[in-house]
């Protein structure tokens, strides 16, 4: 079909528009001027004017002819064409509308011609294409920027060599490669925006089913942008032991050889990628709360990616899935993930789930220390059967 409503992207509705009224209501944003970039059926948008207040005009664009008519169509249907904001649908090149916008803002003299401070990217594939005039378009400052990525291919190490030039970064395709690919697409946005000087600071950053979606918010102070360089760095992984380490980016601070195994040939990295942290603590309370008082058919599982989600914040980067690990001990049955966390929390560790995989865990314990939890959980076990 040349254009199509997907339904497998509704929990990524639901969400961004979770994250444009947290947004309007942590920042202050009193009217809101967005941009959907590739409306294609025009559904988000659609929903942002239903469920988001405040709106003062949104941009709906998509440059198939088609996607135009049923744009039209939908808003009729739906009784957007008495909505108080202005609505500007429109056929054209995402790039184009960004650019013009971006030009009217620079020629304006009144508030009609002000920058949109919520533009949504929403692509078939990669958002690489788009981060530059997007970033131009954008208001600088308190500006929230929305971006999905679908090549999770790419992203995830799959197709490496298309990650490196699309994304300027090498990937990896490990247990936790999710984690790995939404890290070099964030590191990608923040450079984009440092190219246009400006930074961003992830407001939350999640994966699901198929695709990666990025929430961020933008600042333009060039002291505050330059303390983020900290936050590109490094994965150094051991593809003998699976043991992981991060670094700065700094190629002094590069290891020579695992710290487990003492090998130095099965070393690999990924990167560049950020290494702080991806989500924001006060942004996801105030979602969780939102989610909450929905009515949304997703909510129960939007409430596990946000709480997981905020869980994962000031962890370590990397997860640990259980039943892999426990296959690789060849352990019969595997020990519940409740009673794992509580084990490594006793041995005084912090450790947390993940949403990036619902069968794994955070933790700042080492991979060999691990795998010694769910042998002696699994010792303890085979004498609770003996003894019975």
């Amino acid at each position: 079909m040349s254009v199509f409503y997907n339904a497998k992207m509704e929990i990524n509705r639901d969400i961004t528009n979770l994250a444009i009224i947290t947004f309007q209501d942590l920042y202050n944003e009193k009217q809101l001027k967005i941009v959907d970039t590739m409306a294609a059926s025009g559904v988000s948008s659609i929903r942002m004017l239903k469920e988001c207040s405040n709106i003062e005009k949104i941009y709906i664009n998509d440059l198939n002819p088609t996607a135009l008519d049923l744009i039209h169509q939908n808003l009729s249907l739906n009784n957007c064409n008495e909505h108080p904001a202005q609505i500007l649908v429109s056929r054209k090149d995402a790039n184009l509308l960004l650019s013009e916008i971006a030009n009217a803002s620079f020629m304006g003299v009144d508030n009609n011609h002000q920058k949109p401070n919520v533009i949504s990217i929403d692509p078939f594939g990669t958002p690489n294409l788009y981060l530059d005039a997007t970033f131009k378009a954008i208001k600088q400052e308190n500006g929230l920027l929305c971006v999905t990525a679908t090549d999770t291919a790419v992203l995830f190490g799959i197709k490496p060599q298309a990650c490196i030039r699309k994304y300027l970064s090498k990937p990896l395709h490990t247990n936790y490669c999710k984690e790995i690919g939404a890290r070099i697409l964030v590191c990608f946005i923040s450079k984009i925006a440092n190219v246009n000087k400006m930074g961003i600071i992830p407001l939350l950053t999640f994966y699901n089913s198929h695709f990666i979606r990025v929430f961020c918010l933008t600042f333009k102070d060039q002291k505050r942008i330059s303390k983020y360089f900290k936050a590109y760095g490094y994965i150094i992984h051991c593809k003998k032991c699976g043991n992981r380490t991060k670094i700065q980016n700094n190629i002094l601070e590069l290891p020579r050889k695992c710290p487990f195994c003492d090998n130095n040939d099965n070393l690999d990295y990924a990167g560049p990628l950020w290494i702080y942290n991806i989500h924001n603590a006060k942004f996801l309370d105030e979602m969780i709360t939102l989610n909450g008082e929905s009515q949304y058919d997703n909510k129960k599982k939007i409430e596990k990616i946000l709480s997981y989600s905020k869980s994962e914040i000031d962890m370590p980067i990397s997860y640990y899935n259980i039943h892999k690990l426990s296959k690789s001990l060849k352990i019969p049955t595997i020990p519940k993930l409740d009673m794992i966390i509580e084990t490594i929390k006793m041995k005084g560790f912090k450790v947390s789930r993940t949403h990036f995989d619902f069968l794994s865990i955070k933790t700042e314990m080492d991979i060999e220390s691990i795998k010694k939890v769910l042998l002696e959980l699994q010792i303890i076990k085979s004498e609770g059967d003996i003894a019975r």
